[in-house]
């Protein structure tokens, strides 16, 4: 069997789904040869579900991230603790 660009498979329906929107998007800012930073900031905005609603959210979270490792995307990492190493 054969795939082509968008057929993906994924963990679930929620995580599918968020990825094939964000695949509309990188396509259409692929298109409109956008830079890779404008990018990732229109899959960000194409977002539909709000923070009020848990699992879509973070089904969300885990589609961008897996997004942007397969598309070479500069998601940034985010730790849980942001330790200020600098002397003032």
């Amino acid at each position: 069997m054969t795939r082509t660009r968008h057929e993906h498979s994924l963990r679930n329906q929620e995580v599918g789904q968020a990825y094939m929107i964000m695949l509309d998007v990188y396509d259409q800012c692929q298109h409109n040869h956008m830079s890779d930073a404008a990018t990732l900031t229109a899959i960000k905005k194409a977002n539909p579900w709000s923070h009020g609603e848990q699992w879509p959210h973070k089904a969300w979270q885990i589609a961008l991230r897996e997004f942007c490792r397969d598309y070479n995307l500069p998601l940034r990492d985010h730790t849980r603790y942001q330790v200020d190493i600098s002397t003032n």
